[in-house]
């Protein structure tokens, strides 16, 4: 078996494995792969899994998000996630502390107009990752314009 038939079989065991919604045994597997697999191998395979199932399995994708986001590959794309968000927000003239602020979970604090803006011109698999590190209320008063 080739890498790229390795990785696409890993990739389906793990999708697999992962739509059981079960941390212990999605864990379970993931100290198996250790034992044979580099990290970063392991880390491709996770971010690749999230990928894949924010298109083929909405349900299970927020059951990973809420519930795995501690793992290191999902809590690096969640901050990649909210710096993106945070330079699309400055790259369309929005100030931080005064429009957008970020708070110490990596949540993103906005009003609804700001984020109907951020929202406009993404796919939906990028929807779907925002929506998770935005924070979204009327009544954040520090972020109101005086």
């Amino acid at each position: 078996m080739n890498e790229l038939e390795r990785f696409h079989s890993d990739l389906r065991r793990v999708i697999y494995i992962l739509k059981f919604r079960d941390k212990n045994l999605a864990e379970s597997w993931v100290i198996q792969l250790t034992t044979n697999l580099k990290p970063e191998y392991i880390e491709s395979c996770l971010t690749a899994a999230i990928l894949e199932l924010s298109v083929t399995d909405i349900d299970t994708f927020h059951w990973v998000i809420d519930n795995l986001s501690d793992w290191q590959p999902y809590a690096n794309l969640l901050q990649q996630i909210t710096k993106f968000v945070i330079q699309k927000l400055i790259k369309k003239g929005f100030i931080p502390g005064q429009d957008f602020s970020a708070n110490a979970e990596g949540k993103i604090l906005i009003h609804e107009n700001v984020r109907q803006v951020i929202m406009s011109d993404v796919s939906e698999s990028d929807n779907l990752f925002i929506k998770k590190i935005l924070l979204i209320s009327p009544e954040v008063h520090f972020l109101t314009k005086s």
